[in-house]
């Protein structure tokens, strides 16, 4: 009876684990998109969702790009 009892408690404990999230590893959002990746397609554009695509895709909004075009430039 204790063996049923432990092998279930083991079962249920990693399930709430896996369901709750715990020991996942955190993404590494340091990363920097290149131009090429945060290219928006034509689907995006035909719906006008362009700038959800960019949030989505990890992407900087384009108001931020703009921006840092300008300055660029100066």
């Amino acid at each position: 009876m204790k063996k049923i009892f432990i092998i279930l408690m083991l079962t249920l404990s990693f399930s709430a684990m896996a369901l709750l999230g715990f020991g996942e590893d955190k993404k590494d959002t340091s990363k920097e998109k290149t131009a090429e990746e945060c290219k928006i397609p034509a689907f995006a554009k035909a719906i006008g969702h362009e700038d959800k695509w960019l949030l989505h895709n990890g992407c900087p909004p384009r108001e931020d790009t703009k921006k840092t075009e300008k300055n660029a430039s100066k």
